[in-house]
C-alpha cells in the first residue's frame, strides 16, 4: 500500500523521521514491560493463573519451564500489540500530512488563479494525486477497522479489570508488581487513545474523501 503512494520528498524525510519516534517509543514501552513480565513471572506466583489449566489440574514440582514459556508468549504478544498501533498510527499520520501537503498545494493554485496564471495541467495533477491518496485511505479503512474496532473493545475490558483489581485486591505490597501494574494501565491508556486517533483520523479522510468525490 505504501508502495502505491507516490510519497513526496518532503513528506519522506517527515515519514522517516516520525518512524523514527514511533518505533523508539515502541521499543521502550516493549522493553520496559518485558523487564517488569520477567520480575513478576522469576519472583514468584503472582502469574501462574496464566498457567492455568497447569497449575490447576496437575501437578508439578517445578514450574520454570512454564514460566519461562508464559514469558515468551508475553514478549510475543506484547510486541505484536505495540507494533500494530505503532504502524496505525504511522500510516494515519502519513495521510494526515499528505492532506496537508495537498491543501497547502491547492491553496497555492487559488492564489495564482487571481494572478491569472493558472493552468489545467496544475487542477489535473492535483486532481490525479488527491485521487491517488483518496485510493489509499478507503484501502486502509477497509482492513484497519477491524483492527481499531478490537483493539478498542479489548483495551477498554482490560483497563476496567485492572482497576477493578487495584481498587478491590490492592493487597500487593511487592513494589516491582505495583509498577508493573500501572505500566499496565497506562499502557491501555495509551493504546486507547491511539486506537482512537488513528481511527478518527483515518475515517474523517475517508469521509472527506467520498464528499470530494460526491462533487465531482
Amino acid at each position: 500500500m505504501l508502495e502505491r503512494l507516490k510519497l513526496g520528498g518532503a513528506c519522506v524525510i517527515y515519514s522517516r523521521r516520525i518512524a523514527v519516534i514511533y518505533a523508539s517509543i515502541s521499543w521502550v514501552m516493549i522493553l520496559a514491560n518485558t523487564a517488569l513480565s520477567l520480575y513478576a513471572i522469576l519472583s514468584g506466583d503472582f502469574m501462574d493463573i496464566m498457567l492455568s489449566p497447569i497449575t490447576t489440574q496437575f501437578y508439578l514440582s517445578d514450574l520454570f519451564v512454564p514460566r519461562i514459556v508464559l514469558f515468551l508468549c508475553k514478549v510475543y504478544l506484547t510486541a505484536a500489540w505495540i507494533f500494530s498501533h505503532a504502524m496505525t498510527l504511522m500510516l494515519a499520520t502519513i495521510f494526515h500530512h499528505e492532506f496537508q501537503q495537498l491543501g497547502r498545494r491547492f491553496d497555492k493554485v487559488l492564489a495564482e488563479r487571481h494572478e491569472r496564471r493558472l493552468l489545467d495541467s496544475d487542477i489535473e495533477t492535483i486532481r490525479q494525486y488527491h485521487q491517488e491518496i483518496s485510493m489509499s485511505v478507503s484501502e486502509t479503512d477497509n482492513f484497519l477497522m477491524f483492527h481499531n474496532a478490537g483493539a478498542f473493545c479489548c483495551q477498554l475490558v482490560n483497563i476496567i479489570l485492572h482497576l477493578y483489581d487495584c481498587i478491590f485486591f490492592n493487597t500487593i505490597n511487592d513494589l516491582g508488581i505495583i509498577m508493573m501494574h500501572v505500566f499496565w494501565v497506562f499502557g491501555l491508556f495509551c493504546g486507547l487513545s491511539v486506537t482512537t486517533a488513528g481511527g478518527i483520523i483515518i475515517n474523517h479522510y475517508v469521509s472527506t474523501c467520498a464528499e470530494c468525490s460526491l462533487s465531482v
